[in-house]
């Protein structure tokens, strides 16, 4: 209790610890350099020594245990860093092989460079121990690790510990066209052993951002920006084959074979064109489907390289959802409607076909971003037979589109910036609307980032043919305390019910305002014994947007802790009241009243470092109305075998009692149930590492769901409830099933063979015959062996041309 007192009282009036910036000079080198981790070269001799590391975690501010030299030096051609970590022995050093950009648990050391020293904006380069590279792309909105670039580095171990040596071609970064440049840097180092972080400049965490926490770095002059061109054309070859054990007829086998090129082109110093001619993306990881019962679409994970590299200037305002491009056709659903009794459907594809894809960003010198992005998808089809005229007819289900972002993004004083954003949907014809959203981001700091100002607006506009426009508008603004170990912001939003932004963006809730309250306390180390602690309170109320009727008014609290021993502690609660739903009836002017609620839940993580670590989730939801109550638990354990080979599990179940939610309309009503619904999701995943350039990977997923209806409601006036004499059967089960294998060998720099492996099952059961109140998971799994199944296998060849050596 003492330490406690102790600790809180020195928040109060907290300033910022002083963190002065540091300098670093490096020298230009005359003679080569060969990177094999050696550092036998002599320039490494009389290079500046970057020393005097500070931890940042687990206990910020602490001196490492192990010491660190890092040396930079540069040519005409690349910069080049040298590192020695120090350890106690070599078997101290932690070597867990992994794939690129997945550092895992290992030993590592990394540069981050701020080539316009803005505070804002840089690149960041990762080596383990084991020689595997992570690189990045960091901006405002943080880190962005599915940028990829083509660099050089090397490692040695020895038993008085590990060197690195690393070469960045000016091919890999931008920077300005200057005599003299005036860069940050800063080197960071993991030592696993003991599970610090630390780096040259102290990166203070009760500070904003994390580029701003950067040192100086001089004498960098004279270098020019290089020819910036490099090809990965790509050939890809299937094999599709289907299965249906209940229809025979149906089962097929296809081969194909596609072809195509990405293509990356330096504009000047500053701007990049990145572009995609003919793209495939059958090789991207399954998506994790799941039952949806909700009125809202489910958002899935990007997971198509082209659209998650370097894309971090185009997530402003939460305006550009990149599914959406080669997507689902707009009209997909809608060839039904054109069918009559006597047709029968052959084809309705899923996704539309992505003709080429491409996009300009960069940053100048004053710090403006600009971006520009723009893709084109064909005309989609789905063909059915009409048995009357004995003839296959063609209805389209989606236009030619033609997809569109602009970003502007000005970087101001004290990490602070302001953005302008524009995406646009043409589609060519009039059957389809055109699509237009304009919007804001800014995040403005005062001087020392003690305080903040941020907020976002957007305005839309539905364009059709022949009848007016439909526009809407979107708002959120906060500000608060942003640095120290308290922190806190008050806020508004609201979303207009005519806001419409999904043919470019991802939006649930409109006709929604909301006016919310958050607050953060770091407590100092040594609280309770952990290294690291943050409480945190929020509180949000929630109204309609027209005419201020209520919503709802939640509550959360809760904390997380991490000991020394890097074990991670988690709990948290939530409060509601009762509530009207908005959303649930799917029909306007009409809400559910939904009865309070309190829930709490509980995570625990162990030391990731071990070879056995084990993650558990607890969570309980008790409904103020009797009989409705939810729990879920949740076990998340990985082994790692050696360095080379891991296995990682997930299991999840999760039963919701009398959950309340809409079953189907009767006439102009809507018909209300209450249900129990039982999912568990069961998935596994092994990985091994060849090397840090061959690994191969497997994960498997089934997700099981039922639904068992208790009793139907008729909804009335004011969200009440009344008995109806519906009664018709909605009872189910779903059973989903997906393998995912890659094996990666990169045979050359950003040259890659990729073999994959694709199978999914999808099952289910809706026969009245059957109890689903009594059904299990094993009813699940053996539903799959009488299921439709497709498997999919592919072998794609990707060679990297670096444009100098074809000039």
């Amino acid at each position: 209790m003492r330490t406690l007192c102790l600790s809180l009282s020195l928040l109060i009036g907290l300033s910022l610890s002083s963190n002065a910036q540091r300098n670093l000079r490096t020298i230009r080198v005359d003679e080569p350099i060969t990177v094999d981790g050696n550092l036998e070269e002599a320039i490494w001799q009389d290079a500046e020594v970057a020393s005097g590391f500070t931890n940042w975690q687990p206990e910020a501010g602490t001196t490492p245990t192990r010491k660190t030299e890092v040396k930079i030096v540069y040519d005409d051609n690349a910069i080049y860093v040298g590192a020695f970590m120090e350890a106690q022995s070599k078997a101290e050093i932690q070597t867990e092989l992994t794939e690129r950009d997945d550092i895992g648990n290992t030993d590592w050391v990394g540069v981050v460079l701020d080539t316009y020293g803005n505070g804002t904006n840089g690149f960041e380069f990762i080596v383990g121990a084991t020689g595997v590279q992570f690189d990045a792309m960091m901006g405002s909105n943080g880190e962005d690790p599915n940028w990829s670039e083509v660099w050089y580095s090397e490692v040695q171990l020895t038993e008085e510990g590990w060197y690195c040596e690393m070469k960045i071609p000016y091919m890999a970064i931008r920077f300005p066209n200057e005599p003299e440049q005036h860069w940050r840097v800063n080197f960071m180092r993991r030592i696993g052993y003991t599970a610090e972080k630390c780096s040259f400049q102290y990166i203070d965490p009760a500070v904003p951002g994390f580029l701003n926490q950067s040192a100086q770095l001089n004498g960098v002059s004279d270098i020019k920006a290089p020819v910036r061109l490099s090809l990965s054309p790509y050939l890809t070859t299937y094999m599709l084959s289907t299965n249906n054990p209940g229809d025979p007829s149906q089962n097929s086998t296809s081969y194909s074979y596609n072809g195509g090129m990405d293509l990356k082109y330096g504009i000047n110093e500053a701007f990049t064109l990145d572009m995609t001619l003919v793209p495939d993306f059958g090789q991207v990881q399954s998506d994790d489907r799941v039952l949806n019962l909700t009125p809202f679409e489910v958002r899935f994970s990007e997971n198509r390289a082209f659209f998650t590299e370097g894309t971090e200037l185009f997530d402003r305002a939460g305006l550009f959802y990149s599914r959406r491009v080669g997507g689902s056709p707009i009209g997909q659903y809608s060839v039904y409607g054109q069918m009559s009794d006597q047709d029968s459907l052959i084809s309705n594809p899923g996704e539309t076909q992505l003709y080429n894809a491409a996009k300009v960003s960069g940053r100048t010198k004053s710090g403006l971003g600009v971006g520009v992005f723009n893709a084109i998808s064909g005309s989609t089809k789905a063909t059915y037979f009409n048995h009357e005229d004995q003839q296959e007819h063609a209805y389209e289900t989606a236009p030619l589109t033609n997809y569109n972002v602009l970003v502007l993004d000005q970087n101001l004083a004290n990490n602070s910036y302001v953005s302008l954003i524009n995406t646009n949907v043409t589609r060519k014809g009039s059957s389809y609307y055109d699509a237009n959203v304009t919007g804001t981001e800014f995040d403005i700091y005062s001087k020392g980032q003690k305080w903040n100002v941020d907020g976002s607006a957007a305005v839309s506009q539905l364009i059709y043919s022949g009848r007016d426009n439909i526009n809407g508008f979107q708002y959120d603004l906060s500000a608060g305390k942003s640095s120290g170990n308290f922190n806190f912001s008050v806020g508004m939003d609201g979303t207009s019910p005519s806001f419409d932004k999904n043919d470019l963006g991802f939006l649930t809730r409109t006709n929604v305002k909301g006016y919310y309250y958050s607050m953060n306390l770091q407590v100092p180390t040594g609280l309770w014994k952990l290294a690291r602690v943050n409480f945190w309170f929020n509180s949000n109320l929630q109204t309609t947007f027209d005419e201020n009727q209520f919503s709802s008014l939640h509550f959360n609290a809760g904390f997380w802790g991490q000991t020394k021993g890097t074990w991670n502690w988690n709990m948290w609660t939530n409060y509601r009241g009762s509530s009207n739903d908005f959303f649930e009836p799917r029909q306007a002017g009409k809400f559910l009243k939904r009865p309070g609620f309190y829930n709490m839940g509980w995570w625990i993580g162990s030391d990731n470092r071990k070879a056995l670590q084990v993650g558990m989730n607890v969570f309980a939801l008790k409904h103020f109305d009797e009989g409705m109550h939810y729990k879920e638990i949740g076990i998340y354990p990985r082994y790692r075998f050696s360095d080379k080979f891991s296995l990682r599990s997930s299991i999840s179940i999760n039963d919701d009692n009398n959950q309340l939610g809409w079953v189907t309309f009767e006439g102009d009503e809507s018909i209300m149930g209450k249900r129990d619904i039982t999912t568990l999701i069961n998935s596994v995943s092994a990985v091994y590492t060849f090397n840090s350039k061959m690994s191969m990977n497997v994960r498997a997923r089934h997700y099981w769901s039922k639904v068992s209806y208790n009793q139907f409601f008729m909804l009335a006036e004011e969200g009440a409830l009344e008995n109806t004499a519906y009664n018709e059967f909605n009872d189910f089960s779903v059973s989903l099933f997906n393998i995912d294998l890659n094996y990666i060998w990169r045979f050359a720099p950003g040259s890659d063979l990729i073999f994959n492996w694709k199978n999914a099952i999808t099952g289910g059961a809706n026969d009245e015959a059957i109890d689903f109140s009594r059904r299990r998971y094993s009813d699940g799994i053996e539903a799959l062996s009488n299921s439709p199944s497709t498997n999919s296998v592919s072998i794609r060849l990707i060679y990297f041309l670096n444009g100098q050596n074809l000039l």
